[in-house]
């Protein structure tokens, strides 16, 4: 579970911006807190958290930010490339060119934390460390001096000295050179098959992030092979009163040069295909999956039956309701969590075509189902109706909002006194929690 994330100098985020799932006050509501049992004492974390903001204001990059960092630590970087770090443009006093990305987060009853910073062309440090009795202690630590050379200590926590994986880490660790400044030195361990890091890669491998643009390639692979997977969306989406009281797909392996012909598909588009082992197309209102399998190419199109003036209709993705849509995007979530995963979800703009009772309804299920998992969602929104304290704690908001240098900042709602009778929606329009727009001819 990710217990607090602290980063700077990323796109609108100028100095630095913390984040923490850890509740600063005694009296939250268990209903929403997991209780951890670690070596050193139990913890309580929350299970959800929202960002409310106007648009523009950097919660689209908060997410952004979550992303860039996963993929750096789990996909790593090419030899001798730029670290391609999107940074703050304006300029700040006290943000200089580097970008810091700071995790402190729960696994098998240990707390670490692992950060990283980097500048356009190389990480200029990075460290592991884990929580001991006399509180964070170093596994490894990594530092890039002015001149360019790069020092890294591995400590006994991360593996004795005799031992093979640290016998392993010290080759590794001797073999950063010049080329390799923008790897990380983590990236680097697991791909060897370093356990320890393996591990750690493991846990933000479980962090998924969900943008409104974003299409879940494996949703029809997904549907067409796993009827429980396939029944719980029939009966999800007839539930949520969407029209669809069915989903199935159709799948027929073809010769793709026949199909991309067939379809009279773009010479470019085609050429894009065949270089990739896997992808997503949409094409005519159809909605397809392709694949590489014994030379043949598999195509997968998912259908919604409706039931129209006692006829059972069938539509194609695109004939359906971005709502619809929507929640095929987001429905996953939850059925992945009858499979008791370990996941961390960040969705961008929850509420988007969805109305205030579904996302209520995803929300509330989340809760629910999260209750003895390790499961977290934080999300952003634009709904107010979502800012309630009957289905929210104070713990699970947060404000964030951009200052006249254009540059992004959160605020909790923690850190706002209110009373029992207080209408916190009202108040939050007329501005007195900030985070809201500013439209010019305002009184």
């Amino acid at each position: 579970m990710l217990l607090k994330y602290i980063v700077s100098n990323f796109k609108s985020i100028g100095h630095s911006v913390e984040f923490s799932m850890i509740p600063t006050e005694n009296n939250t509501d268990k209903r929403f807190l997991t209780k951890l049992e670690t070596k050193y004492g139990d913890i309580d974390v929350l299970r959800r958290g929202a960002f409310f903001g106007p648009n523009a204001s950097g919660k689209s990059t908060f997410v952004e930010s979550i992303q860039f960092a996963k993929e750096y630590i789990v996909d790593g970087q090419k030899s001798g490339k730029s670290t391609r770090v999107p940074q703050f443009k304006g300029n700040l006093d006290g943000v200089e060119e580097i970008s810091l990305f700071q995790f402190v987060f729960y696994m098998d009853k240990n707390v670490f934390e692992y950060g990283f910073t980097l500048t356009p062309k190389r990480v200029s440090e990075e460290w592991l460390m884990v929580r001991a009795k006399e509180g964070f202690v170093p596994m490894f630590t990594r530092a890039t001096d002015e001149n360019g050379v790069t020092d890294i200590d591995i400590e006994t926590r991360f593996g004795r000295k005799n031992s093979k994986d640290r016998q392993l880490s010290d080759i590794l660790k001797s073999s950063m050179k010049e080329n390799q400044k923008n790897q990380l030195f983590l990236y680097k361990l697991k791909e060897n098959g370093i356990k320890k890091a393996e591990k750690i890669v493991g846990w933000f491998e479980n962090i998924q992030a969900i943008f409104p643009n974003t299409k879940i390639q494996w949703l029809p692979i997904r549907v067409k092979e796993d009827e429980d997977f396939r029944k719980f969306l029939s009966e999800s989406l007839s539930k949520l009163d969407t029209g669809v009281s069915k989903i199935s797909a159709y799948g027929a392996e073809i010769n793709f040069q026949e199909f991309a012909e067939k379809m009279n598909l773009p010479k470019e588009l085609v050429a894009d295909i065949e270089n990739k082992e896997s992808g997503l197309i949409s094409l005519n209102g159809r909605y397809f999956i392709f694949f590489e399998n014994r030379n043949r190419t598999s195509l997968i199109q998912v259908k919604f039956e409706h039931a129209l003036n006692n006829k059972i209709v069938s539509f194609n993705i695109d004939d359906e309701s971005d709502g619809t849509q929507r929640l095929l995007d987001i429905l996953p979530i939850l059925f992945q969590m009858d499979k008791k995963n370990n996941a961390i979800y960040f969705i961008d703009e929850i509420d988007r075509s969805l109305h205030t009772k579904l996302s209520k309804y995803i929300l509330k299920t989340f809760a629910e189902k999260s209750k003895d998992l390790l499961n977290q969602i934080i999300f952003t929104a634009h709904d107010v109706n979502l800012i309630n304290l009957r289905d929210f704690t104070k713990e699970e908001i947060w404000f964030i909002e951009k200052n006249n240098m254009g540059e992004t900042s959160l605020k909790p709602f923690s850190d706002f006194k209110i009373n029992d009778n207080q209408d916190i929606i009202k108040d939050y329009l007329n501005g007195r929690f900030g985070a809201i727009p500013v439209i010019g001819g305002d009184a």
